[in-house]
């Protein structure tokens, strides 16, 4: 399943040709009709997009599907831009004209002139019959004469097949999708995905080794399309037929509808053996078209010699009176080009085959004792040049196979260091993770823990403020008050702990001027109800009232007429201000601790060195 994206329409390459849409696809490209902006006509753009290991990604380049496959497409991608321009020297009506190449989306585009058409298959579908001969004598013969063009120039086509033929409106053909690069990826990767087409292609392209390749090969593919137009059927695929070979013949298959030469050379052309084929279209060309055909293709010359004769006008009279032998000049016609094709087809044969050792390329009948030495000279000359050639190819084939190893165990051992270093990153990481759910799971705790401290102490607080006080402590708490109360010169009752009108008229008038006074403002309690909460807050809040808060205001002081030195000396702040604090601490009693009348139900309480009122202070 084709799974490769394609080209959106309209998207515009190289600021030159725009997508139309997709004509079709193969193993290693993709073919669009697009549009040449500048010259407002249709062209054929072809895609370098190997299936096996090419891929497109958001930005619709193409490149390897990984770095393992990375030398393999750019190798196939350098021998797509060769055979683009090796394709672009031909012209010839029957060869797709390429026009020019050129490079984006980090791939490679192949421009050809657009063929409008069916393919071969879909001409042979859309008969509704069998083809007759002559349709199949138009296309034969002018694609003999683009493979001949092909082959004198040592390029093979490795593709022929019914998809691979385009069929014009007037019965003219032309090949497409020439397997050259498919070839050379194929011999750098080992592998025969793309290069052979079951029923197409003969048994030595079954080899990623092309050196067993030649014209013969293309003849087997067109002698297998031809089987296909014949008898309605693909042709059974050549590996299947080395052992025993089970696929009718043409000659049996069709007899009664074509030409028994034209049957018996596609025959020939499916030899399995590459060696029983035609060598080359010199040698085919015969054996598939008729005189007349050939004729057609190889025009007479206008003028002709004649020789003079010297027989005398009796001997010419007799002559005319004899039977004309003209019957037999067709044959002789045919026997001729039937032996020049076979000797051009031997040339062609020894110019693509290997020559043996020892073995000249000539007849050793027909040259002399120095020229076959020399031949034979040649002959090993060339032998070791093309075994060094195919040594230094091979050196080189396990070379780049040895690089790509390391470069493969490279790879792998990179990638095991990402992945042990991976793991170890996931480790600590997890290892981090469990730590701060710890840490956040302590924190937790201890958070829930103050949480319950701080519940059940203002539990606990709530319940002291709220369980009802014994006299004892009542009475404890009621002397703090009244510490307070006379600190604040509001209360100079005895400290008795007794919750008597005097000392709540004291608290009252104590709260009263305190919030008179400053921004702390005690509230009021009623000291026989208030509980120990009361207490403690009310003592808190009292404490931080500073000063004599219910102290007369001190009565005015008399003016004292100054002498007349001192007028005139005039005042002297600092001395008045010193003699004014020498007149109060004369003018205050110095207080005397005493003991306090201990309560009936509490401690004997007493003053003490620092103004506190303890029991401690009794002792």
């Amino acid at each position: 399943m084709d799974s490769r994206l394609t080209l959106p329409v309209n998207t515009v390459l190289d600021d030159s040709y725009r997508i139309v849409r997709v004509v079709g696809s193969g193993g290693f490209g993709i073919t669009y009709e697009a549009e040449d902006i500048k010259l407002n006509m249709r062209i054929a753009l072809k895609e370098y997009y190997p299936l096996e290991f090419g891929d497109r990604d958001s930005t619709m380049s193409v490149k390897p599907k990984s770095d393992r496959h990375r030398q393999t497409f750019q190798w196939g991608r350098s021998n797509f831009l060769q055979e683009a321009r090796t394709l672009a020297r031909f012209e010839h009506p029957s060869i797709v004209r390429v026009t020019r190449v050129f490079e984006a989306n980090s791939t490679a585009y192949m421009v050809m002139r657009f063929e409008q058409g069916q393919s071969f298959e879909d001409w042979l579908a859309g008969l509704g019959r069998a083809p007759a001969q002559e349709e199949l004598d138009r296309i034969v013969a002018p694609i003999l004469d683009a493979l001949q063009m092909l082959h004198a120039e040592n390029f093979l086509h490795r593709d022929i097949a019914p998809d691979n033929i385009i069929v014009r409106a007037d019965g003219t053909p032309v090949l497409l999708d020439f397997g050259a690069a498919r070839r050379a990826v194929a011999e750098m990767s080992r592998t025969l995905t793309g290069i052979v087409k079951a029923g197409y292609s003969p048994h030595e392209q079954y080899s990623a080794d092309g050196r067993l390749q030649g014209p013969w090969s293309d003849i087997y593919a067109l002698g297998g399309t031809l089987y296909r137009a014949v008898t309605g059927k693909t042709p059974e695929e050549a590996a299947l037929r080395v052992d025993e070979d089970h696929m009718p013949a043409a000659a049996q298959a069709a007899r009664g509808h074509f030409r028994p030469e034209f049957l018996s050379a596609i025959d020939a052309c499916l030899k399995v053996r590459h060696s029983e084929r035609p060598r080359s279209v010199a040698q085919l060309r015969p054996m598939l078209l008729t005189q007349r055909q050939q004729a057609k293709r190889e025009p007479e010359p206008l003028t002709r010699t004649r020789k003079p004769t010297s027989r005398a006008p009796q001997e010419r009279k007799v002559s005319a009176l004899a039977p004309r032998p003209t019957r037999r000049w067709p044959a002789i016609a045919a026997g001729l080009l039937a032996l020049l094709g076979g000797a051009y087809g031997g040339i062609e044969y020894m110019r693509w085959q290997p020559t043996a050792p020892g073995v000249s390329r000539g007849n050793p009948a027909d040259l002399s004792r120095p020229a076959r030495q020399q031949a034979d000279l040649d002959a090993e000359r060339r032998r070791q040049e093309e075994a060094e050639a195919i040594a230094r190819r091979q050196a080189e084939l396990d070379l780049e196979r040895r690089r790509q190893e390391e470069a493969a165990a490279a790879a792998q051992r990179q990638a095991d260091l990402e992945a042990e270093r991976r793991r170890e990153d996931e480790a600590a990481a997890q290892r981090q993770a469990e730590l701060e759910a710890e840490r956040q799971r302590k924190a937790e705790e201890e958070r829930i823990a103050a949480t319950e401290a701080a519940r059940q102490k203002e539990e606990e607080r709530a319940r002291v403020a709220s369980a009802t006080l014994n006299a004892e402590d009542r009475a404890t708490f009621v002397r703090q008050v009244q510490h307070l109360l006379k600190q604040g010169g509001c209360y100079d009752g005895a400290m008795n702990g007794r919750a008597a009108d005097t000392t709540q008229d004291a608290l009252d008038e104590f709260v009263a001027k305190a919030a008179k006074k400053g921004k702390v403002k005690p509230a009021r309690i009623e000291l026989a109800k208030a509980t120990a909460g009361d207490f403690e807050t009310w003592l808190r809040d009292a404490g931080q009232v500073k000063g004599e808060v219910c102290a007369p205001p001190p009565p005015p002081k008399p003016k004292v007429a100054k002498s007349r030195r001192e007028r005139e000396e005039g005042a002297n702040p600092r001395r008045e201000r010193a003699e004014a604090v020498q007149r109060r601490r004369a003018e205050r009693p110095v207080a005397e601790p005493r003991e306090r009348e201990p309560s009936s139900s509490g401690p004997k309480l007493c003053w003490g060195p620092r103004n506190e009122y303890s029991a401690a202070a009794c002792r």
